[in-house]
C-alpha cells in the first residue's frame, strides 16, 4: 500500500512540474481557458485535468455521474486529481462514461456547472466577502474616489485585532489579528467592486504583500524581486479566473488579452502554481461559513 501511494505521488509531481511548460502565449491562454470553464472544480484540479486530457469537455466522480445517470465506460482511463485527506482522487471525463441502462438523470445541470452564476451582478458576493476579510485579518472601507482609481491593499502596521464573539458561553471569543487594510471606489457598482476585491486579494494570496509569521496560507514572495508589472500580470489573471468562473463581467480580459497580443511569452518569473492556488482561495471567501484565519502553531 505504501508504495502504490509513493508511486502516485511521483506522477503528482510529474504533473505538477508540466505547469513549467505553459509560458508561451499559445500554451498559458490554453490553460487559462480551460481552467475558468470548471467553476465546479477546484483551480489546481482543472490544471491537473488540463495536463493529462486537454479538451476535456465535463469531468466527474463516478458516484457524481451516477447521479446523472451515467457511469465510466469498461476500461476507461481515470484522470487524477488531488482530494482533501488523501493523496489523489479519481474523475472520468464526458467521452469516457456511458449512460446508465434504464437510468434516468439531468447529465448537464446548471447549478453543477456554474455554482456561483450571478449573471453578472455582485450584489450576492459583496457582502459575504465583506464579512470574510474581516475573518482573513483585512480591515475594509470605501472611499469617494475618482473613475479611475479601483482601489489598493495596504498592510497595517498600527496593529489591532478584529474580535469575533463566541455563539456558546463556555467558549472564549476569537481574535484574528487586523493585518491588512483594504480601500474600494465606493462609487462603483458591486459588481466592480467585487473585481476590484479579488485584484486585490489576488496580491494577496500571491505574496506579492509579504505575510506574517503566523499566517499559515500566504507565503511571503518579496525576497523573489517581482517588478509590477509581474505582479499585475499575477493579479489580473488571478482576477480573470475568478470573474470568469463566478459568471462577473470580467476587467481583467482586456488587459490580458492585450498583453498576449503583444509578447509571444508571459512574463519571466510568473508563477501558475500560484496564480491558481490564490484563485481557489479566493473562491472559498466567496461562500458562507469562512473559517477564521489559520495561524502558524509556534
Amino acid at each position: 500500500m505504501g508504495e502504490e501511494r509513493a508511486h502516485r505521488m511521483q506522477e503528482i509531481d510529474k504533473l505538477y512540474m508540466e505547469v513549467h511548460e505553459f509560458r508561451t502565449k499559445e500554451n498559458f491562454t490554453g490553460l487559462v481557458n480551460f481552467v475558468k470553464r470548471f467553476p465546479h472544480m477546484a483551480p489546481y484540479n482543472a490544471m491537473l485535468v488540463y495536463v493529462q486530457k486537454p479538451g476535456s469537455r465535463f469531468v466527474a466522480t463516478p458516484d457524481e455521474w451516477r447521479i446523472y445517470g451515467r457511469q465510466p465506460k469498461k476500461g476507461a482511463r481515470p484522470l487524477v486529481i488531488l482530494q482533501m485527506f488523501g493523496p489523489v482522487g479519481f474523475v472520468y471525463e464526458l467521452e469516457d462514461t456511458e449512460e446508465i441502462p434504464g437510468a434516468e438523470g439531468n447529465l448537464f445541470p446548471e447549478g453543477l456547472l456554474h455554482p456561483f452564476r450571478t449573471e453578472g451582478n455582485g450584489e450576492f458576493y459583496i457582502h459575504i466577502l465583506k464579512d470574510n476579510l474581516r475573518r482573513e485579518g483585512i480591515g475594509y472601507r470605501e472611499e469617494n474616489y475618482g473613475s479611475s482609481q479601483a482601489g489598493a491593499l495596504h498592510r497595517n502596521d498600527d496593529g489591532g485585532t478584529f474580535v469575533f464573539p463566541s455563539k456558546t458561553p463556555k467558549v472564549k471569543e476569537k481574535v484574528v489579528p487586523h493585518d491588512f487594510d483594504m480601500v474600494v471606489n465606493r462609487n462603483h457598482d458591486d459588481t466592480t467592486k467585487c473585481a476590484t476585491i479579488f485584484h486585490e486579494l489576488g496580491h494577496y494570496f500571491a505574496g506579492h504583500l509579504g505575510g506574517y509569521p503566523d499566517n499559515k496560507h500566504v507565503a511571503d514572495r518579496r525576497s523573489e524581486y517581482l517588478t509590477v508589472g509581474q505582479k499585475e500580470f499575477e493579479a489580473e489573471t488571478i482576477c480573470y479566473l475568478v470573474c470568469e468562473r463566478v459568471g462577473i463581467k470580467n476587467p481583467s480580459a482586456e488587459y490580458l488579452h492585450g498583453y498576449l497580443d503583444r509578447n509571444d511569452m508571459i512574463p519571466k518569473g510568473i508563477s501558475i502554481d500560484t496564480i491558481l492556488k490564490a484563485t481557489g482561495k479566493i473562491e472559498r471567501m466567496l461562500k458562507s461559513g469562512y473559517p477564521l484565519r489559520e495561524m502558524k502553531k509556534e
